[in-house]
């Protein structure tokens, strides 16, 4: 039933572009979530964009500080699309950031196995050697990050402090 007293339906592709959105200046994480959630739920992805869905509500979540449920939706997407090197990168980053390091070592060299020149992964790898306190490895990839992506001010600084602490 249709007209003016009916709640409107959810498009699942529709919610996903505006989760996407969400990420731009002025975006807001919170409905990253609700729409990512709504676009998940909605059963109208394909799975291509059912993986695009719970990474980008993965990253709202790291970056409203619940790593857990973003380590959660990172794996829901890993179940889809297992050889994603930018899933498996970003779980990786969370498990580096709730401090299971062995986890997020395995992820990221599995993506880096899968897609050697991102210069992303190389930073990431660099991050859990640094908090492992493997310093020769950590500038090691740090470095291997500036060379891939020279334009990065981020990557330009790590890699000169990791010079600097030889």
């Amino acid at each position: 039933m249709t007209g003016a007293g009916a709640p409107a339906l959810a498009d699942g592709n529709a919610d996903n572009l505006a989760c996407f959105e969400q990420f731009k200046p002025g975006g807001d994480e919170r409905l990253a979530i609700y729409y990512c959630s709504r676009a998940i739920q909605s059963g109208d992805l394909a799975p291509p964009d059912k993986v695009t869905a719970l990474l980008n509500r993965g990253v709202a979540h790291k970056k409203t500080g619940n790593l857990q449920m973003a380590i959660v939706d990172y794996t829901a997407a890993l179940g889809i699309a297992p050889d994603d090197a930018l899933v498996l990168a970003n779980r990786a980053n969370a498990y580096r950031e709730s401090g299971k390091l062995v986890e997020a070592l395995a992820d990221i060299n599995r993506a880096l196995e899968l897609q050697p020149e991102r210069a992303a992964s190389y930073y990431v790898r660099g991050s859990i050697y640094e908090a492992q306190g493997k310093e020769a490895e950590a500038r090691a990839d740090f470095l291997k990050a500036y060379e891939l992506n020279p334009e990065s001010g981020e990557y330009k600084d790590k890699a000169w402090d990791a010079g600097a602490q030889q």
